[in-house]
C-alpha cells in the first residue's frame, strides 16, 4: 500500500480523541487545516489595530486622505507593495523549510503555536521595545510575568517574597542566555575581590575592614579582610548575593552608595587581568561544561574575556550524558591545584542527542566540594529540555480536560518521562541559573530565548544602568537594564504569554503536547532499531541501545527484543499498543531522554562483511544527509521525502562514547564519526502511522546511497595508469585516488620495456624534456598481477585525452619490482598533516626521482624525475639506498601550511627547476608498511645526508583526481554555479527548474519541469569532459577499456582524465582544473 493510500484509510482529524482535539486547536496544522480560524484571528487583529489608532485622540485630523489614496503615485506604491509581497510570499513558499510538516525531523523547530504566533503578530503591529518601560509599559510587565512563569515551571520557589525571589526574562535566544549566565558567573566570582579592594586603606569601605565577617564555603566564619584570595574566590553564591543587604543592615551602607563606590573596583571596569595581577592569581579560573555543549559556550567565554581555552569539556558516558565520575576528577584537580571554577554546566537535553545530564549528582558534588573549600555556580542549559518540566506539574484550576478514548478511533498516547530524566528535571531547582528557549520546545516564534535565576539578586551582577533606558520610576518592571541586550521586541514576550495562557505550563497543556511528541519520537526509534533486520546492505545503529544491549544480555536477547518490537510495537495502532502493558513497559524504556534520536548508518561490502572504515561510513551518512536536507536556495524542497540533520562526534571530545558507537556499527579507527539526528516535535505522525512512511522513505534513500559507497569500495580488475620517470632505468608512479578502492595505493615500481619501446620513449623525452609521459595497462588487470612481475602496457604522451599521441601499444612490461606499495585507505592515514613535507627518493646513481608521501587527506600528488642533488661534504647516495628508496624532507616547506591544495592550483614551491634545502634519511619502514604514523619515525631518525635539491624539468602535480569523488553527482558544480549571482538571479534560475501543478492532482506539490533529465544531461556533458561516464557508472580514465563488476565499472586504460582544464606548461609542470 502506498504512503498516500495508507494515510487516507485512517480516520480523519475530527475523530481523534478529546485530548488530541485540544492539541489540534493549538496549530495552523500541517495542511493548514485551521487556516480559516487563523484568517479570522488575523482580521480581528487588524480590526483592533485600526480601532486603537482611531480611538487615540479621535479629534485629530486624518493625515492620509482619500485624495492622496486616489493619486497615481500612491496607487503606484501600493502596486509595488502588492508585487513585492506576491514575489516574496511565492519565494517563501517555494524555498522555506516546511517545519510544520511531520516529514520535518531535523532541528529543534516545528510549527509555531497558533496562540504564540497570534500573540506575536498582534503585538508587533504596536512595535513595543522592551529596552525601557517608556517604550513598552505593557509588554515589559508581560515579560516580567513570563519570566516568573518560567521560573515556576522550572521548579524555582516563586512563592518566596524576599529579595532572593527567582527572576527571569526573555532574550533573543539560548546563545545570549548562555552568554549572560557566563557574564554573571564571572562577575560573581570576582565580586569578593573587588569588595576587598574597596576595604583597603584609604578606600571607601575601610571603616568596616575590622568588623565585617563572612561565612566561607566550608561553613567557617572569618573576618572578610583576613580571608585568603582562594577563600574569597570560593564563597557560596548566596553568600555573595547577601553582601549588599548585609552591609546596609549591619553598617547602614546604602545600596546607592555601595553601587557608586564599588563601580571602579569591579571586573566590569578594571578587567580580569588587572584583578588577577593584583591578587596574584596565576592559574586562570575554569568553566566546566559537558562536552555535548552548544557552540555558544566557548563563544561566550571568548566574549567575556574568560577565553575559550578555559572552557573545560566534561566527558560523557555511552548515552552522551555527563560522566560525573570524570567531573569529580576534574574538580579534585582544581582543588588540589588551587584553580578556581566559575561554574559547572549541565546540559538538559543536548542538541544532537536529547541527552539529559545527571544534574542531581552535580548538585551533590557541589555540596561535597564546598565542604572541602571549592565553590562554584551551577547552570543548567535547558534550552531544549526546559519546557519538558511542564510534565512535572498538575493543572491547578479545574479537572484535567480529558474524555474517554473511543477504541474505534486513532489517538496519540503520551510518553512518560523516564526515571532518569524525571529525577534530573526535578533537581534543576537547585541550580543557580537556567537557560530555556520558548522558541524551541515552547513552540514560540523566533526570537524567544530565556534565562532564569534561582536567586533574583544574581541579575544585579549584569545590570547596566543608563538614564536613556532606565528611570527610578521603572522599579521592578524595567527589563532592559539587565543582561546583554538593549532593544528587544515586546512581541516575543507576548507570544510566550499568550501561548502559556492558552496551552498551559502543566502536564495537561505543554506536558500533553511534549508527551505526544516524545511518543512519536520513540515510535520513530522503533523503526530505526529494526530497519536493518532484513536489509542485505544497510547497518543502522541508534546511539541509545535497546534495554537488552544496555544490560549486556547478549546477541540472542538483543535480536529477540528487536523481533518483539517489530511484531508488537513498531506498526501497531496506538490504541492497541497503549492497552498492551507488556509492550508499553518496554516502550517506555526505549529511546533517548528527550525526543531526539541520534543514529548512524554503515553498510555491508559486496562480500557481505561490514565496512570497517569510519571515513566510508561518514561518506554514507553525509550523502544521506545531503539527500534529506536543504541548505541552499537551489535545493528543491519538494524533492525531499523527509528532513533530518547531521552532526559530528569528534573523537577527542566524545572519546569512549564515540568508540562504543563505532564498535556497534562494526567500525574501527580513531576518526571523527558523522552521525544523523532526527528531532520530533510534531504530535501528529503516529496518529495515522505516518512514521512508517517516513521510515520507508529513509530506507529507500539509504539503499540508493549505499550503491555509491559500494562503487567506491569494491575492488575489481581495472585499468591502471602511471607517470613514467627516468631514462636510464624506468620507474612508474601510480596515479592514485583516495576515494576508489582500486587506486588506494601509493605504488612506485621499477620495470623494463622492450628496446624499441624504450627508444621511442627516449625520443619523446629528448624532443620535450618537460613533457609528462604515462604508461597504462592495456586491459583490465588486478593490482596483484601488476606487482607479480609483468603485464601488458601502452604508453602515451600525456594522457590519452590530451591527444598528444600514443608512443607504443601492446608491449610487455617486465622485471617489475616494487619500490613502495603503501595502502592509502583512510584508516591508514593520519588525522593531521605532518609538520614537514616528505618525499620518497629513489632511482639510480645517475638519475634520482621523487614522489610525495601521501599520509593524510586531502592531499596533492607531487612527482618529479631526474632531480639534481647537491649534498653537503660531497656525500653520494649508494646504489643500494636508491634502489630501496630513502626519505627526503624539504626543510623550507611546511606541509601543514600548504595543504590542502585546491584544484586547479599548483603549489608554487613545486615548479620545474625550483631548488630546496633537504635532509635525507633511510626509511625504517618496510616497502609495504602502512600508517597511520609513518612520518613519526623520521622526526628522530639520524640523517644520512643534507644539502640542496633542484626539481627536474618534468614535474607532475595533481590535486584533482587524487581527491576526486567520482560518484558525488555534481556537488561541486552546484557550488560553483551560484558564485556572484544576486538573490533575484538565483530565485529566477531556481524557479525555472520546477513549476506548480494543479493542486487537485498533486495535493499542492510542485512538479519539476523534467529537472532530473536536464540535470542528468548536464552532468553527462560535464563528467564526460573529465573522463567520467555517468550513464554507465564508469570512471573513464582511458579511451578504450572498462571494468565491470555487478554494474560497477572503472576505466584507466589509455590515460587518466583529470579535467577539462588539463594542460602542460613547459618548465612549470601540469596545471589541473575543472
Amino acid at each position: 500500500m502506498s504512503a498516500t493510500n495508507a494515510v487516507s484509510t485512517y480516520p480523519d482529524f475530527k475523530t481523534l480523541n478529546s485530548r488530541h482535539h485540544r492539541l489540534g486547536a493549538w496549530f495552523l496544522g500541517p495542511k493548514a487545516e485551521n487556516a480559516q480560524f487563523m484568517k479570522d484571528f488575523f482580521m480581528y487583529i487588524a480590526n483592533e489595530t485600526e480601532r486603537a489608532r482611531q480611538t487615540f485622540r479621535p479629534k485629530d485630523p486624518q493625515f492620509i486622505g482619500t485624495e492622496m489614496q486616489a493619486s497615481d503615485t500612491f496607487q503606484e506604491e501600493i502596486r509595488d507593495l502588492d508585487s513585492a509581497l506576491k514575489e516574496i510570499t511565492a519565494a517563501l513558499a517555494e524555498h522555506s523549510i516546511p517545519f510544520w510538516s511531520p516529514r520535518y525531523n531535523a532541528h529543534m523547530t516545528y510549527d509555531t503555536s497558533m496562540p504564540g504566533m497570534l500573540g506575536y503578530l498582534a503585538t508587533v503591529l504596536y512595535n513595543p521595545n522592551n529596552v525601557a518601560t517608556e517604550a513598552s509599559p505593557l509588554t515589559s510587565v508581560i515579560e516580567r510575568d513570563v519570566g516568573i512563569q518560567l521560573c515556576q515551571m522550572l521548579g524555582y520557589d516563586t512563592n518566596n517574597d524576599t529579595s532572593s525571589r527567582p527572576w527571569g526574562h526573555i532574550v533573543c535566544g539560548g546563545s545570549i542566555a548562555n552568554l549572560e549566565s557566563i557574564w554573571a558567573a564571572r562577575n560573581l566570582k570576582y565580586y569578593p575581590l573587588s569588595l576587598a579592594m574597596a576595604m583597603e586603606k584609604g578606600a571607601p569601605l575601610e571603616h568596616i575592614r575590622s568588623k565585617f565577617m563572612v561565612e566561607l564555603c566550608t561553613g567557617e566564619q572569618k573576618l572578610f579582610s583576613e580571608a585568603s584570595v582562594w577563600e574569597l574566590l570560593n564563597l557560596k553564591p548566596t553568600t555573595v548575593f547577601e553582601i549588599p543587604e548585609r552591609l546596609e543592615h549591619e553598617f547602614s551602607i546604602s545600596s546607592t552608595f555601595l553601587s557608586n563606590k564599588m563601580n571602579k573596583y569591579l571586573i566590569q571596569s578594571l578587567g580580569r587581568d588587572v584583578l588577577d595581577k593584583k591578587f596574584g592569581i596565576e592559574e586562570p579560573s575554569k568553566y566546566l561544561v559537558s562536552c555535548t555543549k552548544h557552540y555558544s559556550w566557548p563563544k561566550g567565554a571568548a566574549i567575556t574575556g574568560i577565553g575559550s581555552d578555559n572552557i573545560i569539556d566534561i566527558p560523557v558516558d555511552n548515552y552522551a550524558r555527563m560522566d560525573t565520575v570524570a567531573l569529580d576528577g576534574l574538580l579534585k584537580d582544581c582543588l588540589d591545584n588551587k584553580r578556581a571554577v566559575y561554574a559547572v554546566v549541565s546540559i538538559m537535553g543536548s542538541t544532537e542527542h536529547g541527552a539529559v545530564d545527571p544534574v542531581a549528582d552535580v548538585v551533590a558534588l557541589r555540596v561535597k566540594y564546598q565542604k572541602l573549600g571549592l565553590s562554584f555556580a551551577l547552570h543548567a542549559d535547558a534550552a531544549w529540555g526546559g519546557y519538558f518540566t511542564s510534565l512535572l506539574h498538575e493543572e491547578v484550576v479545574g479537572a484535567p480536560r480529558r474524555s474517554p478514548v473511543d477504541p474505534n478511533n486513532e489517538y496519540v498516547p503520551e510518553q512518560a518521562l523516564g526515571t532518569h530524566t524525571r529525577r534530573q528535571l526535578e533537581h534543576m531547582q537547585f541550580v543557580d541559573s537556567i537557560t530555556i528557549d520558548p522558541h524551541k520546545s515552547g513552540y514560540i516564534p523566533y526570537p524567544a530565548g530565556g534565562l532564569c535565576y534561582r536567586d533574583g539578586r544574581m541579575r544585579y551582577l549584569v545590570t547596566w544602568l543608563n538614564p536613556d533606558v532606565y528611570k527610578d520610576s521603572d522599579g521592578d518592571e524595567g527589563m532592559g537594564v539587565y543582561g546583554v541586550e538593549g532593544s528587544k521586541p515586546g512581541a516575543a514576550a507576548v507570544g510566550a504569554w499568550v501561548s502559556h495562557r492558552v496551552i498551559g505550563l502543566h502536564r495537561n497543556g505543554y506536558g500533553s503536547l511534549l508527551g505526544e511528541a516524545m511518543f512519536s519520537c520513540t515510535k520513530m526509534y522503533t523503526h530505526w532499531v529494526i530497519m536493518d533486520m532484513d536489509d542485505p546492505s544497510l547497518i543502522l545503529v541508534p546511539l541509545n541501545p535497546l534495554p537488552a544491549e544496555r544490560d549486556n544480555k547478549g546477541d540472542t536477547a538483543i535480536q529477540a527484543q528487536r523481533e518483539y518490537i517489530r511484531a508488537n510495537i513498531t506498526n501497531r495502532p496506538n490504541y492497541d499498543l497503549s492497552r498492551d502493558e507488556t509492550a508499553m513497559t518496554l516502550f517506555r524504556d526505549l529511546g533517548s531522554d528527550l525526543s531526539i534520536n541520534a543514529f548512524a548508518c554503515n553498510f555491508r561490502l559486496a562480500d557481505g562483511t561490514p565496512n570497517q572504515d569510519v571515513v566510508e561510513a561518514n561518506y554514507l551518512n553525509t550523502r544521506v544527509y545531503e539527500r534529506l536536507s536543504v541548505t541552499r536556495i537551489e535545493d528543491n524542497i519538494y524533492d525531499k521525502p523527509l528532513f533530518i540533520m547531521s552532526t559530528k562526534m569528534e573523537q577527542k571530545t566524545y572519546r569512549g562514547c564515540a568508540d562504543n558507537l563505532k564498535k556497534r556499527l562494526g567500525l574501527k579507527g580513531d576518526q571523527d564519526l558523522d552521525i544523523l539526528v532526527n528531532c520530533i516535535m510534531s504530535p501528529f505522525p503516529t496518529a495515522t502511522n505516518f512514521t512508517k512512511s517516513i521510515a520507508d522513505e529513509f530506507q529507500k534513500v539509504a539503499a540508493e546511497e549505499i550503491k555509491a559507497c559500494l562503487f567506491r569500495n569494491t575492488v575489481t580488475a581495472a585499468d591502471f595508469r602511471f607517470i613514467v620517470q627516468g631514462t636510464d632505468k624506468l620507474y612508474l608512479s601510480l596515479l592514485p585516488m583516495f576515494n576508489m578502492a582500486n587506486y588506494r595505493h601509493q605504488l612506485i615500481l621499477s620495470c623494463d620495456v622492450p628496446a624499441d619501446v624504450l627508444a621511442k620513449y627516449h625520443d619523446a623525452r629528448n624532443n620535450d624534456p618537460s613533457i609528462y609521459i604515462t604508461l597504462g595497462t592495456s586491459g583490465k588487470v588486478n593490482l596483484a598481477e601488476i606487482v607479480s612481475g609483468s603485464f601488458k602496457g601502452v604508453i602515451d604522451k600525456g594522457l590519452p585525452k590530451d591527444n598528444l599521441g600514443r608512443i607504443a601499444s601492446e608491449f610487455e612490461v617486465s622485471n617489475v619490482k616494487v619500490v613502495r606499495n603503501i595502502p592509502i585507505d583512510s584508516k591508514y592515514l593520519d588525522a593531521e598533516y605532518p609538520d614537514f613535507m616528505y618525499f620518497y627518493l629513489y632511482g639510480t646513481p645517475g638519475q634520482q626521482h621523487i614522489e610525495h608521501l601521501l599520509v593524510s587527506a586531502k592531499n596533492v600528488q607531487l612527482t618529479s624525475d631526474q632531480v639534481q642533488l647537491a649534498l653537503a661534504d660531497g656525500v653520494k647516495l649508494s646504489a643500494e639506498d636508491l634502489a630501496k628508496g630513502v626519505i627526503l624532507r624539504l626543510e623550507d616547506v611546511r606541509e601543514e601550511t600548504v595543504l590542502p591544495v585546491l584544484p586547479p592550483n599548483i603549489p608554487p614551491f613545486f615548479k620545474a627547476n625550483t631548488a630546496h634545502n633537504i635532509t635525507i634519511f633511510r626509511d625504517s619502514h618496510a616497502p609495504d608498511a602502512h600508517g597511520p604514523g609513518l612520518t613519526a619515525a623520521y622526526a628522530s631518525a639520524s640523517p644520512i645526508a643534507s644539502g640542496r635539491m633542484t626539481l627536474g624539468k618534468m614535474v607532475w602535480s595533481d590535486s584533482v583526481m587524487l581527491n576526486d569523488d567520482p560518484s558525488a553527482d555534481g556537488i561541486q558544480v552546484r557550488a560553483d554555479s551560484v558564485k556572484g549571482k544576486t538573490l533575484e538571479e538565483r530565485l529566477a534560475a531556481t524557479r525555472r527548474q520546477f513549476e506548480a501543478e494543479d493542486p487537485t492532482h498533486a495535493d499542492g506539490y510542485y512538479k519539476r519541469r523534467d529537472k532530473q533529465a536536464a540535470w542528468r544531461t548536464y552532468l553527462e556533458d560535464k563528467m564526460s569532459s573529465i573522463g567520467h561516464d555517468p550513464a554507465g557508472s564508469e570512471l573513464i580514465m582511458s579511451g578504450d577499456a572498462s571494468i565491470s563488476a555487478t554494474g560497477i565499472s572503472a576505466n584507466i586504460g589509455g590515460g587518466v582524465s583529470l579535467g577539462s582544464g588539463v594542460s602542460a606548461k613547459t618548465g612549470e609542470g601540469v596545471k589541473l582544473g575543472w
